[in-house]
């Protein structure tokens, strides 16, 4: 079953059309931070525990998963372990934080049994303080200044890196457009559908 999860730069305000395509053909679609907003999800985890603070419980009929027991239980998410670790795991009683939803996203399609894996919105290549795309609904998905915290995408682009280079996972591709992860296979949304 493929597996779509959805980055947040500013590319996936061009395919935003074709993931409910996506999702009417059995894809399972990964959602993190805000994506919920814009998005039927299937799965969604927000890493950074001031986004929990900030926006607090979040409501919507799809798995939602955190690695910190308090926000768990605060807001009824179910909890998986987090371990540091580079690359991902393929033990499905932990992921790895690689200091990232996105990537976090992706261990949990890897425990989902997804194969292939299409990673969008991933650009990693914007310099300001953004970390959201916008202009794909009404509501505003800039994060809030307090919660922007990468101008640079140094270090997590070497954790992806990690986990390209790690043997024994299922088919990533990047279908981002220009994005900075060039070391995964690339690819389009469409050939997908």
């Amino acid at each position: 079953m493929i597996g779509v999860v959805l980055g947040t730069g500013p590319s996936l305000a061009d395919v935003a059309h074709q993931i409910p395509q996506l999702r009417d053909r059995g894809a399972l679609i990964f959602g993190i931070n805000n994506t919920f907003q814009d998005f039927e999800l299937d799965v969604w985890i927000a890493c950074d525990p001031q986004w929990h603070l900030h926006y607090g419980q979040i409501q919507g009929d799809f798995d939602k998963y955190h690695w910190d027991r308090g926000i768990c239980e605060r807001f009824g998410y179910q909890y998986i372990e987090g371990r540091w670790f580079d690359g991902l795991s393929t033990d499905k009683s932990w992921i790895a934080y690689n200091h990232s939803s996105g990537a976090q996203a992706l261990n949990l399609a890897v425990h989902y049994g997804c194969d292939p894996i299409l990673l969008v919105g991933f650009d990693m290549n914007y310099q300001g303080k953004r970390h959201y795309f916008d202009d794909l609904s009404n509501d505003a998905g800039e994060y809030p200044p307090e919660l922007r915290k990468h101008s640079t995408f140094d270090g997590l682009l070497k954790c992806y890196w990690h986990i390209a280079e790690q043997d024994g996972l299922p088919r990533i591709v990047n279908c981002t457009e220009g994005s900075a992860m060039g070391f995964f296979e690339t690819g389009r949304v469409e050939s997908f559908l």
